[in-house]
């Protein structure tokens, strides 16, 4: 185990260096198009998706080596480090000292499911040591350095952009903030319900020639469709005419998929992920609501544990 840095020692223009933790909402893309490209900085996606009350919570420390933890378990940690290495350099201009980090996140879903755990993990990385070290980078810079970290891990290509802004954003160009265009949609705080089934490797599926096919065909049609409306309900729709085109689904997701009545709500599959995410129809009525509620719930619970949530208005935060 390495060893916490005394920060009362370590003064800077009279500036701690403290323990900082942040919140990154989880991230569901419902349907996508790959745009792949030799910069990581234009590489990524667009598409829609939508970010969610709970996620992964960072905590930051200046340590004496860099180590990286998930749920309390060691892990490599890819895309963070891609950040951290960032942040060392930037750092160490600042200061001319060198600098580790331990990373420490606790995830409210698990990671390889579909819910841009990857993407929080830099995102709050990202901000945190920022805040730790009192680097004053500008948010966009943050935002930008935890998209190409996913990019170049290939553990993801929209979910920054997404978990950066909150709620229901549409991705109109690939890319962070530096090239990249995506922008927040006016939708309900609605409750969402995720059925997790197993995981489903992003890097295998971009990289596969068949798969990106398919997703970029699909992906074409869902958003021209969505431009058109962009709504929350047409999001849903779109995201479940996507998963029945792509080709990705388990046999257990689509059963559960196939297990909501479309007069409650809709379902469709968590990009990338064994994911199934449904929310109900549009209802002004609050008792018809609940009772649509409470079948999808119902009706996932026959697959598994199932994962209550709310789409979610915020993108990082210090806590």
């Amino acid at each position: 185990m390495g060893t916490a840095i005394n920060t009362m020692n370590m003064m800077n223009e009279g500036k701690e260096f403290k323990q900082k933790t942040f919140f990154c909402p989880g991230h569901i893309t419902g349907f996508f198009q790959i745009c792949n490209h030799d910069d990581p900085h234009q590489k990524g996606s667009v598409g829609c998706g939508i970010a969610l009350d709970k996620g992964l919570l960072t905590t930051v420390s200046v340590f004496d080596k860099t180590e990286v933890f998930l749920n309390e378990k060691k892990e490599y940690g890819e895309t963070i480090r891609e950040v951290v290495s960032e942040m060392e350099i930037i750092a160490q201009k600042r200061y001319n000292h060198s600098f580790h980090f331990n990373m420490s996140g606790i995830s409210d879903f698990p990671p390889g499911s579909g819910f841009g755990i990857s993407a929080a993990g830099a995102l709050g990385t990202a901000f945190a040591i920022n805040e730790s070290l009192n680097l004053g980078l500008p948010r966009e810079e943050l935002v930008e350095m935890a998209h190409v970290a996913e990019v170049k891990a290939g553990s993801g290509l929209g979910d920054v952009a997404g978990e950066s802004l909150g709620g229901l954003v549409l991705r109109e160009k690939p890319g962070g903030t530096r090239f990249g265009k995506f922008h927040k949609i006016a939708a309900p705080e609605k409750k969402v319900f995720c059925l997790v089934l197993g995981e489903l490797s992003t890097k295998e599926v971009i990289s596969n020639p068949e798969h990106i096919k398919a997703i970029n065909a699909a992906g074409k049609e869902a958003m021209e469709r969505f431009q058109k409306t962009k709504t929350i309900e047409s999001f849903m729709e779109e995201s479940s005419a996507f998963t029945k085109k792509v080709g990705l689904l388990s046999d257990g997701a689509k059963k559960a998929i196939e297990s909501v009545d479309e007069n409650f709500g809709t379902a469709a599959q968590a990009m990338l992920g064994n994911t199934v995410f449904a929310m109900t129809k549009k209802c002004e009525n609050k008792r018809l609501e609940r009772e649509a509620e409470e079948h999808i719930l119902k009706s996932l619970q026959r697959f598994g544990t199932v994962y209550e949530c709310k789409i979610g208005s915020c993108g990082p935060k210090l806590i």
